[in-house]
């Protein structure tokens, strides 16, 4: 499958809370933050307002008075939570509220369905409002059920119906929505810390930075929150399983194909770092998954710089071979290819042609096609003329994403390009075609 696809499938999301420290979100690093529905669950009176005092760090920035007005929006929420019954009423308490938690639950689930409805009739505004009924009913279900075994199942509905329209309205909302999704959380991990309403709302915290990172890919803090964030959940919650392989493979490899992209070098070395510390808790810690296996390959290629190439090795499509021993005395150019890609045909391929022109008997190029059809290949190779041998196997199992030379090494998009020196080390992978000659150069000038 390709990698770009198990992304989606997998639903890399994350974003999971801390355990002590104060599960902000990136860039607010403020202990000023409104109040969320749980920090009155559960508790004799409801939570006293935190103090107003309030700087330029505070509430994201702004001022005194919004700050304030924050804080106000946040306990005209808490209202809607009363304190739970004391030990005398809890049995009548009990039974009421197994009366009333279905039809709220319904009702909820109602809502949720609404909610979800992909309707161009339904605004932003009734969204927005579709989501705070959420929340108000949400906090319903919580007094009733919490601290009651037998409703046990209900109170972990309710978590999650709260934290589905809490991340709704902070994804698309104002700061302070994002403040009070963060605040829920934290407040379920400090009420009981290691339980599976804590891991749901680190989950959701996941969840809401991996939605963040994709509508503000210009803004690394996001992915690298990401990643931070996976790798806590797997480390807190590692029962959790399928839910910590796919926070910890999205976010390596979101971060890892970002790193890619950027044109910044700080930034893209620290995704870079993000990305294999996520890669490295997934093959250590969960290495029996297929996503275990291949981050220990993704791991391998990226580890290769500096080190003799081996294990590249395949048949060629005009009937010949190619093997690491041939890899000596020239330069060479490794590039990743289907024919179908728009960035390789006309970006890498006409780089590459003028190259082979320029560069006479000094450098040797080594395709690997990533097609599965053999007919498409040919008809492309011989109208393209791409340089160099062109491994393509025989077996139809190994073509494409299977192409043992791309599992091997975990090979994760294409177009790129592998450098090798004269001498059968590697100076660099994942090269983008656009920065191709540079890296080029430098080789060539290191070699000198």
């Amino acid at each position: 499958m390709n990698p770009i696809l198990r992304i989606i499938v997998l639903f890399v999301v994350c974003h999971a809370g801390t355990g002590c420290k104060r599960a902000n979100p990136p860039g607010n690093e403020s202990d000023s933050r409104p109040a969320g529905i749980m920090m009155s669950v559960g508790t004799e009176h409801a939570a006293e307002e935190p103090g107003t005092q309030a700087s330029s760090e505070s509430v994201a920035g702004e001022t005194i008075d919004r700050g304030i007005a924050v804080r106000q929006t946040a306990a005209s929420d808490m209202a809607a939570v009363d304190d739970k019954p004391n030990s005398a009423d809890s049995a009548q308490s009990a039974t009421q509220s197994a009366d009333t938690v279905p039809a709220l639950l319904k009702r909820l689930r109602e809502l949720r369905t609404e909610h979800s409805v992909d309707d161009p009739s339904l605004t932003q505004q009734r969204q927005r409002e579709c989501s705070q009924e959420i929340v108000r009913l949400s906090a319903q279900v919580l007094r009733r059920t919490v601290d009651v075994p037998e409703l046990r199942e209900q109170f972990l509905e309710g978590v999650e119906q709260l934290l589905e329209a809490r991340l709704k309205l902070a994804v698309s909302g104002t700061r302070e929505d994002m403040d009070l999704l963060y605040a829920d959380v934290e407040a379920l991990n400090a009420r009981t810390p290691g339980s599976a309403e804590a891991a749901e709302g680190q989950y959701y915290l996941a969840r809401f930075a991996h939605l963040k990172a994709r509508r503000e890919p210009e803004k690394p803090r996001w992915f690298e929150d990401f990643a931070r964030r996976a790798r806590q959940f797997a480390d807190q919650f590692p029962q959790q399983e399928d839910r910590c392989v796919a926070l910890l493979f999205g976010a390596g490899r979101s971060c890892e194909l970002h790193s890619l992209a950027s044109d910044s070098d700080p930034d893209a070395a620290r995704l870079m770092t993000e990305a294999k510390l996520c890669y490295a808790a997934l093959s250590e810690d969960f290495s029996a998954t297929p996503e275990g296996a291949e981050a220990a390959a993704v791991l391998r290629r990226l580890d290769l710089p500096g080190k003799r190439l081996t294990q590249f090795a395949g048949p060629t499509l005009d009937g010949g071979y190619v093997s690491t021993e041939e890899l000596q005395n020239k330069v060479t150019v490794i590039y990743f290819w289907e024919s179908k890609n728009q960035e390789f045909r006309n970006g890498l391929l006409p780089l590459l042609k003028q190259a082979e022109e320029v560069s006479a008997n000094r450098v040797r190029y080594i395709g690997v096609c990533l097609d599965a059809e053999e007919s498409v290949v040919s008809d492309f190779v011989r109208q393209q003329s791409p340089p160099g041998s062109q491994i393509y196997f025989t077996d139809s199992g190994q073509r494409g994403w299977n192409n043992p030379v791309v599992r091997f090494w975990g090979v994760s998009r294409v177009p790129l390009v592998w450098l090798v020196r004269t001498d059968g080390v590697v100076h660099a992978v994942d090269v983008r075609y656009d920065h191709l000659v540079r890296r080029m150069r430098e080789m060539f000038v290191s070699a000198e």
